[in-house]
This record gives C-alpha cells, sequence and structure tokens, in this order.
C-alpha cells in the first residue's frame, strides 16, 4: 500500500483497507492474508473514506468523481451514486461515507463544508454545514463515524474538534479543542465510535488516539497497559470490533491492530 486512509471491518473479521493513490480498496483476512481487491484505477478516483456492513457491503467515497461506489457482498462491480452539489457551490468532494440509520447513506463533503444525507437511491434528505466554527458549520470536515443511536461523529481537522450531529442532523456536541494537552487536538483526523460508546480520536500531527466518552468527557490516551502513551506515525482512519482497534498509520503503509487487554 501507499498512503492508505482508511480501514473497516465486517462481521467476519474481514479488513477493508483504502489504497487511494491505487485507487483501490484491499481485502485481508482476520489473520492478515490477502484476500482480493475492489476499484481500482478507472472505477475509483482519489478514494478516501470507506465503511461496510456486518454483511460485506462496501461503500466508498469516491472524492475524484463526486461520487460514491457501493460494491455489494460477494460483488466486484459497483453501483454508483451521485453525491449533489449545492445550490451555487462547488462540486460535490465526498471525503466520507456510512451507511447511516434507516436505508441512509450519511456524507461527508469536504469542499462544501457540510454533511449530507441521501437514501439509497440518491436523492437528499438533508444537509447540514456552511463554512464557519459555529454549530452546524465546519472548516474542511473529513473523516467520521456513526454510533448506535445514530449519531454522526465528524472530525474538522482545520477546526481541531469533533462535532457531533444528532439523526436528522441538528447539533449536538463538540469534542475537543485545539491544543496539545490531553482532550485537546493539533491535527484530528480520524475517528471511530466502538460498541461500548467510546469515541477515539486520531491526531495525525501528535501521533496519538485520545478516547472520550460519547458526551464528550476525556477518558485518556492509547497507550501499552503500562503507563506509557503508544505513539503512531500519522494515524488517520480506524475502526474498531469487540476489543480490537485498527488503526491506519499512512506515512508507514499499514494498519496496526491494538487489543484492548482485560483488566
Amino acid at each position: 500500500m501507499k498512503l492508505p486512509s482508511d480501514v473497516a471491518v465486517d462481521q467476519s473479521g474481514r479488513i477493508f483497507i483504502l489504497d487511494g493513490t491505487a485507487d483501490t480498496v484491499r481485502v485481508y483476512s482476520p489473520t492478515g492474508e490477502s484476500l482480493f481487491s475492489l476499484g481500482g484505477p478507472g472505477v475509483l478516483k482519489q478514494p478516501l473514506g470507506i465503511d461496510v456492513t456486518p454483511a460485506g457491503d462496501v461503500i466508498v467515497a469516491d472524492s475524484g468523481h463526486h461520487r460514491l461506489a457501493l460494491f455489494p457482498a460477494q460483488d466486484k462491480n459497483p453501483r454508483f451514486i451521485a453525491v449533489p452539489a449545492p445550490a451555487g457551490g462547488k462540486p460535490s468532494d465526498p471525503t466520507d461515507v456510512n451507511f447511516g440509520p434507516d436505508n441512509t447513506y450519511i456524507v461527508v463533503d469536504n469542499d462544501n463544508h457540510r454533511v449530507v444525507a441521501l437514501n439509497r437511491s440518491g436523492q437528499l434528505l438533508w444537509a447540514t454545514g456552511t463554512m464557519g466554527r459555529n454549530p452546524e458549520e465546519f472548516r474542511f470536515p473529513f473523516l467520521m463515524d456513526i454510533d448506535q443511536s445514530g449519531r454522526v461523529y465528524i472530525v474538522e481537522a482545520i477546526n481541531t474538534r469533533v462535532q457531533v450531529l444528532e439523526t436528522n442532523g441538528e447539533y449536538a456536541r463538540f469534542i475537543g479543542e485545539w491544543g496539545i494537552e490531553p482532550g485537546q487536538f493539533f491535527r484530528p483526523k480520524g475517528v471511530v465510535v466502538n460498541e461500548k460508546n467510546e469515541v477515539f480520536v486520531s491526531d495525525s500531527y501528535l501521533g496519538v488516539i485520545q478516547a472520550f466518552k460519547r458526551e464528550g468527557a476525556f477518558i485518556g490516551v492509547v497507550g501499552d497497559g503500562h503507563g506509557k502513551v503508544t505513539k503512531f506515525k500519522t494515524p488517520v482512519g480506524m475502526a474498531a470490533a469487540g476489543n480490537r482497534l485498527y488503526v491506519v498509520e499512512m506515512y508507514n503503509n499499514r494498519v496496526l491492530i491494538l487489543e484492548k487487554q482485560s483488566q
């Protein structure tokens, strides 16, 4: 891989890694054996974000084509869904996408500083965001995740925070702020919410991953279990499954799999 950006895991433990510079999704077994790939040049163009259902349906934010690419489970032939641009705005720039509640796609539109919900036919259901720093405003939102209640967590690398939206796109809260102290971010890039509603945020510049409660309270920094903070090289996209955290190290061209030890 060269400069991977995001990762997802299905119910069987297969690992889907977005190798964006190759316009390819690379799929591995739970133990790391290469299985197959999806997309490729001409199919995807500068993809950045990925999500997968438990059954193995894959959705990719195909940024360079201003669309989503849906790969049904057991099928390498994608279906494309255009992401509509706002009236008077720039062409859509989908940098991440998740399977949302009620058969929706939740999409980050980076260049237009907004988050949109589409139905499975690609029709716009709601859109939230303009450029700014206030609630329901963004400055180049990047990666995202959705918790089990359907709330949407969006990383804002420039605003140095995670903005949380309700299921209808309304503002819920901010997590974090600019800084280098615990609970603060310098250049956040990825976010994932695990089954326990713990929110993990990667900071690509500081090389750390911090954990928060869903309501925003700081829990701690990912470490080795012996009081030492784990340092990563350019951590970006993440996935969580069971007690495992999957972390993309972009400049190391790999994904690390961390397992939480029982207390």
